[in-house]
């Protein structure tokens, strides 16, 4: 039945966010002068990236009685959709050791309305808020290369409504989820010129705890055009595998991967 299609639609973004709380870096300055005996240096950094994903999302979806979905969403239906989406990564680094980031993602498709084959209309509406706060710590730098460890949580935010009026099927669903998985992870970056540098990082979370599982991994090349501004490419994939344990109206589960290209451009002040 193509009820299915349209649940489908109504869920296209409900892991579309994570991938993109996006690691957009920066290169650090050159290593500062070493300090004189006695005097401690303390310096801070700080980072400021809006970004764009061009998403594809596969994987399987359910929601309420309805029956699973599987869900194989292009970039160009999710931007048909899109009302409103705004994505950004900051960053800030102390005494280039000790870091912080925190990547903020917000998605509304609005309102779609859809004619089955039976009749009738399905209107189906997603609202996403995906946050991602890390703190990390860079056990090995050279110059302006460098590597670091990294610990924290991504917290998901998903209102879905879905209203269905086809013969003998009419039902109306608003369901809120909130979920916040612990995550763990490496990322590192490396100039291979002075002007150019590549970059990868990779986490896992969840553990059971909130999440069956979630991971993310990520790489691509950075353009810097001084100390200050840089533009990256990269390519993102994030695999989530959520149930909320609950039966009947309130059941909700996504066992997803999110990838694709994003571009975005980095401030270091």
């Amino acid at each position: 039945m193509r009820l299915n299609v349209y649940v489908a639609s109504a869920m296209l973004v409900s892991s579309l966010v994570p991938a993109a709380a996006a690691d957009l870096v920066y290169d650090p300055p050159a290593v500062a002068d070493p300090v004189a005996p006695g005097q401690q240096a303390r310096s801070w950094e700080f980072v400021f990236a809006p970004y764009l994903l061009a998403p594809t999302i596969q994987g399987d979806a359910q929601i309420g009685r309805l029956p699973s979905t599987s869900l194989d969403v292009s970039p160009g239906t999710i931007f048909e959709n899109l009302q409103f989406g705004a994505m950004a990564h900051f960053e800030v680094l102390y005494n280039r050791r000790w870091g912080a980031t925190l990547d903020i993602a917000y998605m509304d498709l609005g309102s779609a309305t859809t004619l089955p084959r039976a009749g009738g209309t399905v209107k189906s509406g997603v609202k996403q808020l995906v946050t991602e706060a890390f703190f990390g710590y860079r056990f090995w730098q050279e110059n302006r290369n460098w590597a670091e460890a990294y610990a924290g949580a991504r917290w998901w935010h998903n209102d879905l409504d879905i209203t269905a009026a086809v013969p003998a099927a009419g039902f109306s669903r608003t369901i809120t989820e909130d979920w916040v998985d612990p995550v763990i992870g490496v990322r590192g970056q490396y100039f291979f010129s002075p002007a150019w540098s590549v970059y990868g990082s990779g986490n896992i979370g969840g553990f059971g705890l909130v999440s069956d599982f979630t991971w993310a991994a990520q790489g691509g090349l950075g353009y810097h055009f001084n100390e200050r501004y840089a533009l990256h490419l990269q390519y993102k994939a994030t695999g989530v595998d959520y149930d909320n344990g609950k039966s009947g109206v309130g059941s909700f589960s996504y066992d997803t991967v999110t990838h694709g290209p994003m571009l975005g451009f980095a401030v270091r002040f």
